[in-house]
C-alpha cells in the first residue's frame, strides 16, 4: 500500500442558493470527475473552492483555460422540461 497515495479533494464545494450569487477568481485546475467538469477557483484571500458539475456551467466554463480570472453568477432554475426531472441551475461566466 505503500506505493499508494490518496488524492484528496481541491477546496470546497461551490453551491450557491440565492440568485446572483457569485464566484470570482482564478482558475487553478480542472478535475475531470464521474458526473462531468468541475474547475478549482482560488478566490481573492486564497482560499479554493470547487465548481459544481452543473451541465449549464459545464457548457459556459468549456474551454476556461487554467489562470484565467472568471466570475460566476448563479442566475436561478429553469423548470424541467421533463416531468420528473430537477430543475436546470443556470449561471452566466464573465472572463477577464
Amino acid at each position: 500500500m505503500d506505493e499508494w497515495t490518496e488524492r484528496e479533494t481541491q477546496g470546497d464545494l461551490w453551491l450557491p442558493v440565492n440568485e446572483k450569487d457569485e464566484l470570482v477568481g482564478k482558475v487553478v485546475e480542472e478535475i475531470d470527475g464521474t458526473y462531468g467538469s468541475q474547475w478549482v477557483i482560488e478566490q481573492e484571500d486564497g482560499t479554493k473552492v470547487r465548481t459544481p458539475s452543473h451541465k449549464v456551467l459545464q457548457n459556459r466554463m468549456a474551454g476556461i483555460a487554467v489562470n484565467t480570472e472568471i466570475k460566476i453568477v448563479y442566475t436561478g432554475e429553469e423548470p424541467p422540461t421533463v416531468k420528473g426531472q430537477n430543475p436546470t441551475k443556470m449561471y452566466k461566466v464573465y472572463e477577464k
